[in-house]
């Protein structure tokens, strides 16, 4: 009987927010701009590298493009990715793609990150040999604790 209750709650503060949007007289201003919401999602990571939103206003979506070939692409695909666009969102927002050539802005991608070990400075001795010529033993010294960094505790010993 709670869990039936608590739902019915739940259920009734999502219909209040979504008719209190509905009232709200900018509320195809807030539909608008989902776009931005749901481009990467309808025109594919690599389109979404090279092209991205900039504005809307009156159901036209400016769009800047990286250069002139993938300009030149979105042409020929901006009836598709215009369909896509309303039938993702539910409702002819978009009315037309007018595209503005510039670059896109670089998407962030989360940069691997590497763990760098400590370096056993008698492993990489043992490692390295004395060689009768300094700067080549500087060196592979400097590559053994290089690889040491990367690698861990094991790669100064094999």
């Amino acid at each position: 009987m709670l869990r039936f209750v608590a739902q019915r709650i739940v259920t009734r503060a999502a219909n209040v927010l979504s008719d209190i949007v509905d009232r709200l007289e900018f509320r195809e201003r807030l539909r608008e701009h989902d776009v931005w919401n749901v481009w990467a999602e309808v025109v594919g990571d690599l389109l979404a590298s090279k092209a991205e939103p900039t504005r809307i206003e009156a159901g036209k979506l400016f769009v800047r493009v990286a250069n002139s070939t993938w300009m030149q692409e979105l042409q020929f695909l901006k009836d598709d990715i215009r369909s896509r666009l309303n039938h993702r969102l539910g409702t002819p927002i978009v009315h037309d793609i007018f595209l503005i050539l510039g670059a896109a802005k670089p998407r962030r991608r989360k940069a691997p990150t590497a763990e760098i070990h400590p370096v056993d400075e008698a492993a990489v001795a043992a490692l390295v040999p004395s060689i009768d010529k300094p700067e080549i033993e500087r060196a592979l010294r400097r590559l053994a604790r290089a690889r040491a960094r990367r690698l861990g505790p094991a790669a100064a010993r094999s």
